[in-house]
């Protein structure tokens, strides 16, 4: 139970966020992990919370620039001159929000890929199973038919088949006919128990 917490976590928004930040290759195989870890409703929402922190990275910019289209300082609004003119937001927080909306677009588009092929694979697969079971419903239903045939005739020859007693050599034959022939004297004899 707690590796499986432990895979949890590390395949958690958060931890692929700041995994991301310092070690990118790291943070894709987390984000990888995730796919393999969490339901489809997480699979689906995964990329779209990645775009969205990219972009929410970029608010400040945006901000800046449509405050300098509507020619207002951007002194105005507390902290935003300071957000803007820091190394850490215009170096490594830009190049970060650049990532990470490449990769939640990249990731959206394959999740978006594979679950068209998921799909077209798995339909391809159910109709071949149905196919192959409707075959073989369809293949048992004609042995049981020919079976219920073959034990009907056997059923109707066993009710006219009798013990007859040769008037002529006195020896006891099996017949399940209307008519036959003594097996020791070869005259013919007459079953009267045959109800035909």
């Amino acid at each position: 139970m707690k590796e499986n917490f432990f895979i949890k976590l590390l395949a958690s928004i958060p931890i692929i966020l700041v995994t991301l930040y310092f070690i990118p290759f790291l943070g894709i195989c987390l984000l990888i992990l995730r796919y393999f870890v969490y339901s489809n409703r997480k699979k689906i929402s995964t990329p779209i919370i990645i775009l969205s922190v990219g972009i929410l990275l970029l608010v400040p910019k945006f901000l800046s620039s449509i405050l300098d289209l509507v020619k207002i300082k951007t002194d105005t609004i507390p902290y935003l001159s300071n957000i803007l003119t820091s190394d850490l937001y215009n170096i490594n927080f830009i190049k970060f929000s650049k990532l990470l909306i490449s990769i939640g677009i990249i990731f959206l588009i394959l999740s978006f890929i594979f679950r068209k092929i998921f799909n077209k694979v798995s339909n391809k697969i159910n109709s071949e199973i149905r196919n192959y079971i409707n075959k073989t419903e369809s293949r048992n239903a004609e042995i049981s038919k020919a079976n219920d045939m073959e034990m009907k005739i056997k059923r109707e020859k066993a009710k006219n088949t009798n013990y007859v007693h040769c008037p002529y050599c006195g020896a006891d034959n099996i017949l399940s006919k209307k008519t036959g022939k003594c097996s020791y004297c070869r005259r013919t004899l007459v079953n009267p128990h045959y109800k035909g």
